[in-house]
């Protein structure tokens, strides 16, 4: 079993406050853990609960039905509940909060405010987070190949542009001069792998290669027309923001699906909207 981690335990009995879960079957050392009663009172023994395991103050596991934004291992950006000297603690979805330590802040954390942090577990068995990610993530390839897609979160504005960390395992850059849109620290979103460097490092791009992204826009605008009766008021000469915001490129990335659309006679271009060309035409 693994503290941290999400599970389906069986119900092994139940006490008056507390349900007794199974965990012989993972192989833990430890044959049963608790789970509050009033979290499951419908449960018998025999009921399979989906469950997940963490560690209390005495690092002895304990379940929840409750389920974190972020497991063991992965990366979240979590709101500051409060703060301490020894560190600070952050909201993640369960009754127990997350602790952060003090020697684990990439930055001075306050009340109030988000924090982009990976989970992991201390030298005590205790889950804790730490928001210095260059510290416990491989700047380096991975396994990762040339323009794939991969989840993103934006973790750190830097001179060049932001870091990010890809897939929850590995740090990669996005440069400022090629961002389009409204980037903010704290979000996830998707993104590719543009280039592997000879160093090893990652530089990431938020749209894929050209090609790939025609392919997909013209059909995402087709799709678009038809689901608003054939026309379109997003037209070559919309606002970058209203561009985005229906299909997430860049405006000019944009034109270009439109133009081949129309030299494909798919769509008809007018001064005010775009319609779908009718067959023949």
């Amino acid at each position: 079993m693994i503290i941290g981690c999400s599970h389906d335990l069986p119900v092994l009995r139940a006490d008056p406050d507390t349900l007794w879960l199974d965990t012989s079957g993972t192989g833990s050392d430890i044959k049963e853990i608790p789970l509050p009663f009033d979290e499951a009172p419908q449960a018998t023994p025999g009921d399979s609960l989906h469950v997940f395991v963490y560690s209390d103050a005495q690092a002895n596991p304990v379940a929840t039905v409750q389920m974190p934004v972020a497991q063991l291992g992965e990366c979240a950006c979590l709101n500051v509940r409060a703060t301490t000297e020894h560190g600070a603690f952050l909201e993640w979805g369960i009754a127990k909060d997350l602790f952060l330590p003090f020697n684990e802040q990439r930055r001075p954390v306050h009340e109030g405010l988000k924090e982009c942090v990976l989970i992991y577990l201390d030298n005590s068995g205790r889950l804790a987070a730490t928001s210095q990610l260059d510290k416990h993530l491989s700047e380096t390839d991975e396994g990762f190949e040339a323009w794939q897609k991969v989840s993103i979160l934006i973790y750190q504005r830097t001179d060049l542009g932001f870091k990010a960390v890809i897939e929850h395992r590995a740090i990669g850059l996005l440069y400022k001069d090629e961002i389009f849109s409204d980037i903010k620290v704290g979000q996830t979103t998707t993104g590719y792998i543009k280039r592997l460097r000879q160093d090893h490092r990652i530089d990431l791009a938020l749209q894929p290669t050209n090609d790939q992204l025609k392919a997909s826009l013209t059909n995402d605008i087709i799709e678009y027309i038809k689901a608003h009766d054939g026309v379109s008021l997003i037209t070559d000469k919309s606002a970058p923001d209203d561009i985005y915001a229906a299909f997430g490129v860049s405006k000019k990335n944009y034109k270009r699906a439109l133009s081949a659309l129309y030299k494909q006679r798919r769509i008809v271009i007018e001064s005010d909207r775009v319609i779908l060309a009718k067959k023949g035409r």
